[in-house]
Order: structure tokens, then C-alpha cells, then sequence
């Protein structure tokens, strides 16, 4: 239906808007599936599969097929119409094979729990005898129990099949021979859990060893997940096994009033005869139900069959995405506006749309056994049947039992072998909601009490505090009251409100369980990251409020919400201290995570402990839900998307304090800054008193009893200082810090020959240094390092000043030889290794350069706040000196030492990304002979072929896109010169920043 597109293309450009709000159109073509020309099904069911859904046999379901008749459970890919039927087809193929068998099939929601009777209904028509379909929760609800297959929820599975096993239910339980889970991927975190543990209490009900089967949208890691949660090996499709509908993405960007955008899109599809599905999150539908009174509009949390998907937001997942692509519709509107991670997705789709985080498969984090889950379903267990001692060693929950029976939940006959019971305790039958962890749901209320909804206790202090906005981090809903007693919040909606909780957090580790260093792309040695279990308190006193375009407001709360709770972690040690107020940092890294896996943003909690330096991301509900397990193995591959997120919000008024902080340190980690801050602290200081060697040398052998020595010292480090310096510099120096990371003493000199020619020759410095800028004799300082051996002792001798810096670094080296990767990118800076190479090159160096342009120290000083961290780091005190000299021209700026400070500690906590360009266009000027002598690489480097030509299309982070002018190689490594778009012309190195080559295509459509 190509009109509903230029319905669309018509609502845009009559917005009134100065920009249109379509941001993008994307068409997916149909996918065919792999075919087959014969099934070994029933042949009343092959008469019905061609009359309902007119498609030959696909592969999909003849490797389902063989899989459920050798007694394996089996996954189909998919989240279309031909999907569900053909789940539909293997069970019902059971069923006619086996008359006396019963099939149970769990839906994620009510919902789809009656389109899949509809539809099993469809194909069951055909087949003689009939076979009786029924949903617990549908028109056939009185007649379930004797239907050969059953539909419901996990809810309704565990509070009325399980509950009324022997009542009811007795004969069904008694026959059942299959258990389909439609859309597994749903089950991730606590609610795979709850699922695991129905299962096992389901396999102790029946007089077979039970079947199993289901279906999954594409996810990563749905192998493993499945096994962990079920302790058996699943045989999955191949998503392109099964045909793929033809369908059209566009990306709508929101006005600030979410609401209005919707009803138009909505009323404007149903106006041209269209059905329009509305997937929104759970806090919006009670309001959205309202919002259109047709017959061919409704509203879920998961997409169901028409002609339009309409999604309300980022924060379904991309899961929920994928599976509206897939629905059959004919147009998919993805709403976007002004939520945590939608500024970033929209910058995305306009870049790169092919490699967008919604469509690609997202992650399944690791199924963990929640301790308050098992012990909620081991009651229950106990309930419907007694507990033998073989199924408690089977399931592996012999020392939970023996607390339970201790606390009296579960009571042990002296039967031989022994027996458990329930103990005298309340109803364990509770409500059942999948990501509460063992305890009683929290039930939303319209303005009218009227419950429509339920979701986690976990939430219910951080998010819904009085006066909270919800959904979190996007606002729409507003919370206007609420009964901890009855465990209800009433919402009412308030379009453009959104709020984000100040906070105050304790956290306490009780056990560490695994620790290694963060991976590099480029290599090197990390900060470290660890994983264990913590005891957090939180307490919410405020929150941030913002209306509209208005400026944001700090409200603070009548009474303090606590909350205290015990979970997984992970924790990551920074470089250098930040100082995030209310808790506000972190949620950046949550934000993707929630992106890139199921889980959600309500599923993990950032908080920061200024004591230790320590950043933790801790699972939400008690015991975990598995989260920070998947972020301790592959934390590295959403921090790049975490930095999007902070950039494209450092301008919202709300999120403006979370997105500088989280901006800092992610590009102190990203660009392995967290090594070059040890040397940072020692310069400030030593830099403000006096000498910058001296300062240094005092410094770093303080720091050094500290665990982790490099760590230390980026804690002391001013935070005011680093980001302002580090984060333009950051993307020059940090090639220097890899490459020693690499080959610390080969790619030492090319890393910090960030001007590459200054390396070569070291007899040759001292002449460049007295002509070029100062960058350039420090870089070749590093090849004389390889010499250093005898020039230590003389420049010892030299300065008397330096020599107490120099000895104290050589004491660190034997620890940072220890540990040489993560000592690398320090021994460019002067602590670590200043006490070999850089005191060895600079013998004659140093004095002559020092007794030139004494003078000019100051002035270097000042362009180190500008200029990037080479002069800070790459050298050690007495070369940081040399180098500067001949750079810097003004002796007056002297006093201007103490002045760095000044200008990065408001940098630090807003940096300014302007003045820090500006600052590296002028010293570019200055320094603009000095590239020619970049050109001479050390001898023994093979040339280097360039990754990127003239004319090229890139996309650069953070600075955005541009196109090449010039690629130059020097030094075993490539330098650009690109001309961006927002920055104007700027010198990169792709070893150090994060930068890709645009498709060619979308280089034209760009122009």
C-alpha cells in the first residue's frame, strides 16, 4: 500500500516544522525462506496449512518436526504470521498422532494469547476429528481444562494451572505430552527465572517426560541461553529457513508532545482504511487506549497483525522493533523524540542506517537462577506435590531447602527418604509478575483506579517516587499517587514532562568474583574491571525536573525513599576522580545496554563511590537478573554506543550534568586515557609549586603503594584538569599510549611522534626543537630511549631538580614491568617510564634546549591546556621542559602555570568542545612547517598503506562526519587531515579516534 507512505510524506511536510519530522524511509525487501516440496505431516493438516496460508513447506518446520519426533526441543525463528502457524503445525501434528495426548501452549502476554488461539483455531478446522482449542483467558476459558491444547500465560500457568493441578486440571496434567513457548526471547532476566522454574514444577505433574518446542525472534547468544535455562541442548532454526514480508521503516521525530504525534499518524492511517497496531511500553496504556475510538486501532506492548505498526518509542527494545518489521504490516513508525538514547539513534539513522543498534539482533544475557525466584516456586512445588530428595539434588537447591525448612517455609517429614512440605506460612501462590523477583507486583492505576497494568517492586522507590515521569528517562506519565501499603501507583499523563532521580548510594562488596583489565581495540592494558556480588543502599531525595523547552529543576522530596537491596555487579576502577552529583553518571552505559541487549533500562543501576573510584552497574532486582554477567564479558562493545548517547545529549536540559560526566570518563577509557592520567596528577601539582619534573617525581612514588600504581595516581589527578585537555588531545595522544601498549619500546616513538618526523634522528632533535614547535623533539625523543642506558646517568647529573624524578620513576618501573602493558602507555607518560628514555635521549638535548628558551616553558605550559596531552605525558620531567621551550614563545605566561588548572577544572565538569578546537587550529598554525619533518620513519618500519584516500567519506567520534583532504602515512602510521562538517578542518589519527568510511552511496546522498 504505497499510499500509506505518501500518507506519511504528506502529514511531514504539512508539520509546519522548519525541518521535516521524517527523518528516514528505509524499505526491506521480501525474503522467500527455504522450500521444500513435501512435509511428513498429517495429511488433513497439509489440506489446511494450504488453505489458511496458501505457502508451500519450509525448511524450518521439517527440521522442527525432526527434532520434537526424536524427543529434542526445538526453536523457530521468527516473529511472523507464517512463524506462529507454523508452531501451530508441529503441535497439532503431535496432537493427531498422539489422540490421547494434551499440548500447552505459554504466549508472552494476553494478547497474543488470543491470536494464537484464533490462529491454531484456523488450521484446526480442517483436521477431522476436530481438535478443541481453548485460552485461559478467552471466550473458551470454562471449556480449557478438556481441550487437547491449552493457551495461557506464565502468570496464569503458575496461580491457576499449577494451583489447581489436581482439581480442575487433573486429567490434562495427566496427558500432557508438549510445552510451546511462543516467543522466548520475552524470558530473559528474572522472568527466564520464573520460567525455568515452572518448567521443572510442570515435569513433576505429568506421566511422560515432558516435549518441548517454541519460537524466538533473531537474538544473539539464543543457544546458550536456552541450555542454561533449561538444561537441555535446543535445535534452532535459521532465521531466513522461514519467508520474510516485504515492509517499510520510517523514523518520525517527535515534537516534545509524543502524544499529538501519535493520534494524527493514527487517525490519519485509519482515515485511508488502514489497521494500526499501537506497541507501546506498559505505563502508557491505559492513556493510549483512549486516545482513538475505532475498530481497526488497538494498543499493546508487543505487535500484532496490521497494517501499520506504530511504535511509541526507543524503549520497547529491538526485539519489539524486529518483530513489527516482521508482523506483515506495510509500514512501520518508529516515534522518536527526546528519551535517553533517541537523539543518538536519530544522528545514527542518518549516518549509517544498515548498522543501526534496533536492527540488529540483540543480545540474550545469561540466564541466572535467582535465589528469591527459586525460593518463591520451591514453595509452591512443595505445594502440589511433596519434595523428594532426588529432585532437590537434581535441581541443585539442597542448601536452599535446608534455609527454607530452617525458616520454617518448608517443613521435613521423617519418611525414609525424606519428604518436605510447605510449613505453616501465607498462600506462596502470590501474583506472578516476570521481572519481580519473588515478590508481589506493583499494580499501575489509571485516574480512574482502574488497574491496567503491573510491573517490577524493584522500581517502585527509584522510579516511582512521587511526582516521578515515566516512562523512565522519556517522562509522558506522571505519577500522582501512590500506596506502598497496597503496592499501587496511579498514572495520569503530562506530555513533555520528563524527570530523572538525585540519588545517594552506599555500596558494599561482599565477594569479587572474577577481575581483568578492559580490552582495547588497539591493545594495551585497561582500567580494571571486576565482578562480584554488593549490598547496595540507595536513597532517593530528589529529582530533576524539565517541562518542555524550559530550563531544568531540582525538586526535592518530602520524605526519602530507601531502598536496599543485594545483586550481581560490575565495577570498573576510573583513572581519575569524577564528581557526578546525585548519582548522576552511568546511565549512559545502562541506556545502551538496554539497546544492544533484552533487557531493560529498569533492569540495571549505575552508581558511583568517590572513596574507591569505582563505577558500579548493578541488576536491579535482588539476586540478579544476569546483566551484569553479560557486561563483565563484553562491557567493550557498548561503550562507543554509551559515548554516542552522552554526545548527542550534552545539550538536553535534563540530561545535561549525567551526559558531561559520562562524556569524560568514557573518552578517558575509550581513547586509554585512564594511563596518561597518572602522569596528569603529578604535573598539576608539581606544575603549580614550581619545576613540572619535580612535581612529577613526588607524585607517582606516593601513588605507587597503591594496588594498581597507575590507577592511584589518575584518582589524585585534579578532575578539572582532564577532560578539558584530554578530550581533543586525547585523540593525538592516545596513539601514543598504544602504541606502547603494543610494542612498547618499537611504537612508543611512533605514538608519541604524533608529528611523527620529531622521532627520528635524536641527534637531530635538538636542532628541530631550537626551529620547529615543541611537539617535535619529544617525539623523537622516544627513539633515543632505546639508548637511554648511559644517558640516564648524565642528565641526572644535570639537573639536580629532575634527578630525584628520574630515580623515583625507575623504582616504579619494576612494578610497571610487572604488569608492562598497562605500565606501557604510562612509560610514555614521564612517570612510569621516564626514568629509562626519557632521561636518556635528551643528555645533550636537554641543556641546550633548556639553557635556549627557558623562558618559553610557561607559554608550553599553556598550550598543554590547549595543546594535546604530548607534552604531559610522552615526557618525562626534564624532557617535558626541553620539548616546551622551543614551542613556547611568551615567558611572561609563567604565572599562566598555575593557570592550566583554572582553565580545566570548569572544563572538567563542562568541557567545552569549541575552545579546545579552536585552541588546536591555532596551534596547528604555529606548528604548521613542522609536519614536513614528519615525513622519515624509523629504520626497520615496513610503509604503511593507507586506509583512507582523498575525497573519502568518514564518520569521526566524536567530531561527526567529514570528508578526507589529505592522508598522510609517517611514522608506521596514517594521519588525515579532515575537513568535518560542524568543526571545520582538523588533523585525526584513526589509531587513536574512532573513525569509519561511509558507504559511497550514502557519501552522494550526503551531497
Amino acid at each position: 500500500m504505497s499510499d500509506l507512505i505518501d500518507i506519511l510524506q504528506t502529514l511531514a511536510a504539512r508539520s509546519g516544522r522548519s525541518s521535516s519530522p521524517l527523518i528516514t524511509l528505509r524499505s526491506f525487501p521480501p525474503g522467500t525462506g527455504t522450500r521444500i516440496s513435501h512435509l511428513a505431516v498429517d495429511q488433513g493438516l497439509q489440506e489446511a496449512w494450504v488453505q489458511v496460508v496458501g505457502t508451500p513447506f519450509f525448511q524450518a518446520q521439517s527440521i522442527a518436526l525432526a527434532a520434537l519426533r526424536r524427543g529434542m526441543p526445538f526453536a523457530i525463528t521468527g516473529s511472523s504470521m507464517v512463524s506462529r502457524a507454523s508452531l501451530h503445525l508441529v503441535t497439532l501434528d503431535l496432537l493427531r498422532n498422539e489422540p490421547s495426548a494434551t499440548a500447552l501452549l505459554i504466549a508472552p502476554d494476553p494478547d497474543l494469547a488470543l491470536l494464537h488461539e484464533r490462529e491454531a483455531m484456523l488450521l484446526a478446522r480442517y483436521c477431522r476429528p476436530a481438535l478443541p482449542i481453548a485460552a485461559t483467558g478467552g471466550m473458551q476459558r470454562r471449556v480449557a481444562p478438556t481441550a487437547r491444547l491449552v493457551i495461557t500465560t506464565l502468570p496464569e500457568l503458575h496461580n491457576h494451572l499449577l494451583r489447581f493441578h489436581d482439581r480442575a486440571w487433573r486429567f490434562f496434567w495427566q496427558r500432557l505430552r508438549l510445552i510451546v513457548i511462543a516467543d522466548l526471547h520475552v524470558f530473559h532476566g528474572v522472568a527466564a527465572a520464573h520460567l525455568a522454574m515452572t518448567l521443572l514444577r510442570a515435569a513433576r505433574l505429568t506421566s511422560q517426560p515432558l516435549l518441548l518446542g517454541g519460537s524466538l525472534a533473531a537474538v544473539s547468544g539464543a543457544e546458550t541461553a536456552l541450555t542454561m535455562l533449561t538444561g537441555r541442548e535446543w535445535r534452532i532454526t535459521a532465521v531466513d529457513d522461514l519467508p520474510r514480508p516485504a515492509t517499510t521503516l520510517a523514523l518520525w521525530q517527535s515534537d516534545g508532545e509524543r502524544r499529538r504525534e501519535i493520534a494524527r499518524l493514527a487517525e490519519a492511517f485509519l482515515a485511508a482504511g488502514a489497521a494500526v497496531r499501537l506497541v507501546a511500553t506498559p505505563w502508557e496504556l491505559a492513556d493510549l487506549r483512549t486516545l482513538v475510538d475505532h475498530e481497526a486501532f488497538s494498543v499493546g506492548t508487543q505487535p500484532m497483525p496490521a497494517h501499520v505498526q506504530i511504535i511509541t518509542g526507543a524503549d520497547v527494545g529491538a526485539a519489539t522493533v524486529q518483530a513489527a518489521l516482521a508482523s506483515g504490516a506495510v509500514l512501520v513508525v518508529l516515534i522518536l523524540g527526546r528519551g535517553m538514547t533517541e537523539p543518538a539513534l536519530q544522528r545514527l539513522a542518518v549516518t549509517d542506517l544498515a548498522t543501526w543498534p534496533l536492527l540488529r539482533p540483540p543480545v540474550w544475557p545469561p540466564v541466572l537462577n535467582n535465589s528469591f525466584v527459586s525460593t518463591l516456586h520451591l514453595v509452591c512445588a512443595a505445594s502440589e506435590q511433596p519434595l523428594r530428595a532426588e529432585e532437590i539434588r537434581q535441581w541443585q537447591v539442597e542448601s536452599m531447602v535446608e534455609q527454607l525448612t530452617a525458616k520454617g517455609y518448608l517443613s521435613r517429614l521423617p519418611d525414609m527418604p525424606p519428604v518436605w512440605l510447605p510449613g505453616d506460612q501465607s498462600d506462596p501462590y502470590i501474583p506472578l509478575d516476570l521481572h519481580a523477583a519473588g515478590t508481589e507486583p506493583i499494580y499501575l492505576l489509571d485516574e480512574q483506579g482502574r488497574q491496567f497494568a503491573t510491573t517490577d517492586s524493584s522500581l517502585f522507590h527509584r522510579w516511582m517516587h512521587p511526582a516521578a515521569g515515566l516512562p523512565p528517562l522519556r517522562g509522558g506519565q506522571q505519577v500522582i499517587a501512590r500506596d506502598e501499603d497496597q503496592g499501587t501507583i496511579t498514572l495520569a499523563r503530562r506530555d513533555g514532562r520528563r524527570t530523572l532521580p538525585l540519588r545517594q548510594c552506599q555500596v558494599q562488596i561482599r565477594e569479587e568474583w572474577a577481575q581483568r583489565e578492559l580490552r582495547r581495540s588497539r591493545g594495551g592494558r585497561g582500567p580494571l574491571l571486576s565482578w562480584g556480588r554488593v549490598v547496595v543502599e540507595e536513597q532517593v531525595y530528589a529529582y530533576r525536573e524539565q517541562i518542555g523547552r524550559e530550563p531544568a529543576q531540582e525538586r526535592k522530596l518530602a520524605t526519602p525513599l530507601t531502598y536496599r537491596w543485594q545483586s550481581p555487579a560490575v565495577w570498573v576502577r576510573l583513572g581519575q576522580p569524577i564528581h557526578p552529583s546525585g548519582q548522576q553518571v552511568g546511565w549512559s552505559v545502562v541506556a545502551a545496554a538496554a539497546l544492544i541487549t533484552l533487557a531493560r533500562v529498569e533492569d540495571c543501576v549505575p552508581a558511583y563511590d568517590p572513596a574507591t573510584n569505582h563505577l558500579y552497574l548493578i541488576d536491579a532486582q535482588n539476586s540478579g537478573n544476569g546483566l551484569a554477567e553479560w557486561l563483565y564479558d563484553q562491557i567493550e562493545t557498548i561503550l562507543p554506543l554509551a559515548y554516542d548517547i552522552a554526545l548527542e545529549q550534552r545539550t538536553d536540559p535534563l540530561f545535561e550534568p549525567l551526559a558531561r560526566t559520562d562524556m569524560d570518563w568514557l573518552l578517558a577509557v575509550l581513547s586509554g586515557e585512564t594511563e596518561v592520567a597518572i602522569a596528569m596528577p603529578a604535573l598539576s601539582p608539581g606544575r603549580t609549586p614550581g619545576e613540572n619534573r619535580p612535581a612529577r617525581t613526588p607524585e607517582p612514588p606516593v601513588r605507587e603503594p597503591e594496588p594498581p600504581a597507575r590507577e592511584p595516581p589518575a584518582r589524585s589527578e585534579p578532575p578539572a584538569r582532564e577532560p578539558p585537555v584530554r578530550e581533543p588531545p586525547v585523540r593525538e595522544p592516545p596513539v601514543r599510549s598504544e602504541p606502547p601498549v603494543r610494542e612498547p619500546p618499537a611504537r612508543e616513538p611512533p605514538a608519541r611522534s604524533a608529528e611523527p618526523p620529531v622521532r627520528e634522528p635524536p641527534a637531530r632533535e635538538p636542532s628541530v626543537r631550537s626551529e620547529p614547535p615543541v611537539r617535535e623533539p619529544p617525539v623523537r625523543e622516544p627513539p633515543a630511549r632505546s639508548e637511554p642506558p648511559a644517558r640516564e646517568p648524565s642528565i641526572r647529573s644535570e639537573p639536580p631538580a629532575r634527578e630525584p624524578p628520574v630515580r623515583e620513576p625507575p623504582v616504579r618501573e619494576p612494578p610497571v614491568r610487572s604488569e608492562p602493558s598497562v605500565r606501557e602507555p604510562p612509560a610514555r607518560e614521564p612517570p612510569a617510564r621516564s626514568a629509562e628514555p626519557p632521561v636518556r635521549e635528551p643528555p645533550a638535548r636537554e641543556p641546550s634546549v633548556r639553557s635556549e628558551p627557558p623562558a618559553r616553558e610557561p607559554p608550553v605550559r599553556s598550550e598543554r591546556s590547549a595543546d594535546a596531552q604530548r607534552g604531559r605525558y610522552n615526557r618525562p620531567g626534564g624532557r617535558h621542559s626541553g620539548r616546551r621551550v622551543p614551542d613556547q614563545p611568551e615567558p611572561p605566561e609563567a604565572p599562566a602555570v598555575p593557570e592550566p588548572p583554572t582553565d580545566d577544572s570548569p572544563a572538567a565538569s563542562v568541557p567545552d568542545a569549541e575552545a579546545i578546537l579552536a585552541r588546536l587550529r591555532q596551534r596547528r598554525e604555529r606548528n604548521g612547517p613542522a609536519p614536513t619533518s614528519r615525513e622519515r620513519r624509523p629504520e626497520g618500519q615496513q610503509p604503511l598503506e593507507p586506509r583512507f584516500q582523498p575525497g573519502d567519506r568518514i564518520i569521526c567520534m566524536p567530531y561527526g562526519a567529514g570528508r578526507v583532504r589529505a592522508s598522510i602515512v609517517s611514522e608506521g602510521r596514517e594521519l588525515l587531515l579532515v575537513e568535518f562538517d560542524e568543526h571545520g578542518e582538523l588533523r585525526i589519527d584513526p589509531s587513536v579516534n574512532i573513525v569509519r568510511r561511509l558507504p559511497p552511496v550514502e557519501d552522494e546522498g550526503s551531497e
